[in-house]
Order: C-alpha cells, then sequence, then structure tokens
C-alpha cells in the first residue's frame, strides 16, 4: 500500500532545502571586518616568522602563514583564506628562502613545498567551509523547528481558548 504524502511535509521539506542553498552562504561575517582580522592575521604571522627565523628552519617558511590561512578560513571562509594563501607564498619564498631577499626563480623544492603547502592549506579550508555551512544549515533548522513548535503552541491554546468559550456558552444556554 503506498501512504499519501502530507502536503505540509512536502512543502516543509521543500522549505528547508531552499533554506539549504540560499542561506548556506551566510556564515560568513559581511563587511571589512574580514579583511582586517586577515591584513593583521597577516602581519602576525610574518612577525613571528620573522622573530623566529635564526631558530625555525628554511623548510617550515610557511609554517605561520600556513597557520593564519586556516585560521582565517575558520573565521571568514576559504576565499578570505586562499586569498592569503595567493600573499603569502611569494613572502614566505622572498623573505624566508635562501637566497634571502630576492627572487632569482624557483628550484625543485621550491616548488614543492609550493605545492604541499597550497594543497594542504586548500583541502582544510574547503573542509571547514563545508563544516561551517553544515553548522549554519542546522543552526537554521533549529530555528524554525523552534518558530513552528511556538505557532503550534499558540494555535493549540487559541483552539483550547475558542473550545472553551463554546462550551461555557452551550453550558450557559442549557441551564437559561
Amino acid at each position: 500500500m503506498q501512504e499519501k504524502m502530507d502536503p505540509t511535509r512536502t512543502h516543509s521539506r521543500a522549505i528547508m532545502s531552499l533554506i539549504k542553498l540560499k542561506n548556506a552562504k551566510s556564515w560568513r561575517p559581511q563587511g571589512f571586518r574580514p579583511m582586517y582580522v586577515s591584513a593583521i592575521g597577516f602581519i602576525a604571522a610574518f612577525g613571528m616568522r620573522y622573530a623566529l627565523a635564526p631558530f625555525v628552519d628554511e623548510s617550515l617558511s610557511m609554517l605561520f602563514f600556513a597557520v593564519n590561512c586556516i585560521v582565517i578560513s575558520y573565521l571568514f571562509g576559504y576565499l578570505y583564506s586562499l586569498g592569503l594563501l595567493a600573499i603569502s607564498i611569494p613572502t614566505a619564498m622572498f623573505f624566508f628562502r635562501k637566497p634571502f631577499y630576492t627572487m632569482d626563480g624557483l628550484n625543485d623544492k621550491d616548488l614543492f613545498m609550493i605545492i604541499v603547502y597550497t594543497v594542504i592549506i586548500a583541502t582544510a579550508s574547503l573542509i571547514i567551509e563545508w563544516l561551517q555551512r553544515e553548522r549554519y544549515a542546522a543552526v537554521l533548522q533549529q530555528r524554525v523547528s523552534e518558530t513552528r513548535y511556538r505557532l503550534l503552541i499558540e494555535s493549540d491554546q487559541a483552539r483550547r481558548a475558542e473550545y472553551t468559550k463554546q462550551f461555557e456558552s452551550s453550558a450557559a444556554g442549557e441551564n437559561a
């Protein structure tokens, strides 16, 4: 036997899928704040790497920049993170790879490091973006469910009040 589909349930599913599609990107903060925080993070990563240059190996030239990119991805999304990556790679290559303060060309080791850090940061950023969108969709669904629950309670209370009125008026009519 085939069950008859409840139209409110299918309408509800359609609305939830629209909410998920249209609002999934809305988890990110808007405005200039992400750019300011990204710039401050970049400067902090550069400063830490520069300060620790005598102690940190040349092969870790992108370490602090990578951490910054992943943190920015968590806070503001993958676009800001990948933008920072595009700025961080030439900065790290110029300031923290031998020969220092020159861009005379890239050797195999440099290309390998660029590919490794790009893959790591891009993968982490995309996974974080996906998880943030899912978390935001869950929050939206929770809000919709809470609103529906409140409306259901209000509707039930209104129905009970109407039923009580009818019962009292019919009881008063029988007594008269």
